[in-house]
């Protein structure tokens, strides 16, 4: 098992001089906020610790460009110097890249993403996320992190299945009414596990 290292700068990451130093941090600026929050919307994942929250990203082996990207962002308010690598450890693909992360220390200003989001620690999407926290930069990366092509080559697919029915009408709706797109639910039902449908919402550009 690989070691964890929690020192940086000859101090533990819990030691009075890293927790003194998040103190002084300002809040995270509006940019860094829509981008974490279209992020969690997408498929970044959050955790509370203590009294407050933290984030991690973590995407797939072809979007290692994008990680660093976002890693340079977020960077500020991270004790980590680099993104870490999750390997593939049997089949075909064993020893290569799975996918690459990186989490942010927690902050109130994450506090207040996990506010917009979480009820009984669950992710949820609740009315209003996308009319009063998404613009158009957001949106951008949200489709870099959840976007691909429809096979038809003229629309494209936000990969939204993690969230039920109902809350993936709510994103439709607001995408709507707030970008003037023209997304539809597209909803496919399967019989096997517990994913009893998979749900993805498709964007028409050419409307």
């Amino acid at each position: 098992m690989k070691k964890i290292n929690n020192i940086r700068d000859g101090f533990h990451l819990n030691s009075k001089h890293w927790q003194d130093w998040k103190k002084n941090l300002p809040v995270l600026p509006s940019d860094l906020t829509e981008i974490a929050i279209a992020m969690v919307l997408s498929d970044a994942s959050m955790y509370k610790v203590s009294r407050e929250a933290l984030i991690k990203f973590e995407q797939g082996y072809q979007q290692l460009d994008f990680v660093q990207h976002l890693f340079e962002k977020f960077k500020g308010y991270c004790f980590m110097q680099k993104p870490g690598f999750r390997m593939h450890q049997t089949g075909p693909q064993n020893g290569q890249i799975k996918s690459a992360w990186f989490k942010t220390f927690s902050h109130s200003s994450f506090t207040k993403i996990w506010d917009l989001f979480y009820i009984d620690k669950v992710k949820t999407v609740r009315s209003g996320i996308i009319i009063e926290n998404i613009n158009a930069l957001g949106l951008a990366y949200w489709i870099m992190s959840d976007g691909s092509l429809h096979r038809d080559g003229r629309s494209m697919i936000l990969h939204t299945q993690s969230y039920t029915e109902q809350e993936n009408l709510i994103l439709s709706d607001e995408l709507n009414k707030k970008f003037e797109l023209h997304s539809t639910l597209l909803v496919i039902r399967q019989n096997i596990g517990l994913s009893p449908f998979l749900v993805v919402t498709e964007i028409d550009f050419m409307n």
